[in-house]
């Protein structure tokens, strides 16, 4: 099951720009308004439901821009669209699939600690992320900040594995507790190297008693295939997706736009 999800907005701050339809969300949010908002379950339904936003558009009498995005963020799947982690004190939660930015977390760890300082962060962060924007750690210390940084450690992208497997999906391993041991110097920060459930435990109490008061680094050794079946049922869904020849009404509808000045249709699928 694939989420289709629309999105019809209307500018009411008409632009001089030729090139307005392309950079109208850079406008302030008060020239916007949601005309419309539906969501399709499955793939086959995308197509009246597209139908049914043109006509909607044209109905607005004002410039219109239609949004419909079918992607890895928007398949309603629990390992990727829900907290399987249950957290006390009114957590928010921050999720790098809805970016598709790798190395968000690690920024982000960062910016939400120092924006919310009387709350502790708890980041989940895999070792090919960590390896991109590692640099941001020292200005954790510096910052004085005391999030809890669990460094999954499986030896490569197992996501892009399950979905495309391929030699570049395994990347090079590092000592990671000895690289933040390096970086924070005379900084607050402690680290531990965990293999199994017992030493985990051990950690997080640890962490979260003795060593509350200063930046937490743990690393997670993890097998290259230690996944979960839904993580395997949603790479086998958009490795099929990835595959799949392309739909002849997308041509069609783009042709359809044309004819209406005034509306413009983007398709991310």
């Amino acid at each position: 099951m694939f989420r289709v999800e629309l999105r019809i907005v209307a500018k009411l701050k008409p632009q001089k720009s030729d090139l307005s339809h392309y950079c109208f969300w850079f406008d302030c949010m008060e020239h916007l308004v949601f005309i419309d908002q539906a969501v399709a379950n499955y793939l086959e339904y995308a197509h009246e439901l597209i139908d049914t936003a043109i006509s909607t558009a044209l109905k607005a009498s004002k410039p219109v821009n239609i949004s419909i995005s079918c992607n890895l963020p928007a398949i309603p799947h629990p390992t990727f669209g829900s907290d399987p982690v249950r957290f006390t004190l009114s957590p928010k939660y921050e999720f790098h699939m809805q970016h598709g930015s790798i190395g968000w977390s690690v920024g982000a760890t960062l910016g939400d600690a120092q924006a919310v300082p009387e709350k502790r962060e708890i980041a989940c962060i895999s070792d090919g992320s960590f390896q991109v924007t590692a640099q941001d750690v020292p200005v954790m210390l510096r910052c004085g900040q005391k999030s809890i940084i669990f460094l999954i450690n499986n030896g490569g992208y197992t996501i892009e594995v399950e979905i495309h497997d391929r030699p570049y999906h395994v990347i090079k391993n590092l000592n990671y507790t000895g690289l933040v041991e390096a970086i924070h110097n005379k900084g607050k920060c402690w680290t531990a190297k965990v293999c199994c459930e017992e030493e985990l435990i051990k950690a997080i109490e640890r962490a979260t008693g003795a060593m509350k008061d200063c930046l937490c680094f743990i690393e997670v050794i993890v097998h290259k295939d230690d996944t979960s079946k839904e993580l395997l049922e949603c790479g086998c869904r958009v490795a099929a997706t990835n595959g799949r020849p392309p739909y002849p009404q997308y041509s069609l509808l783009q042709l359809q736009c044309l004819q209406h000045g005034n509306t413009n249709i983007y398709l991310h699928i």
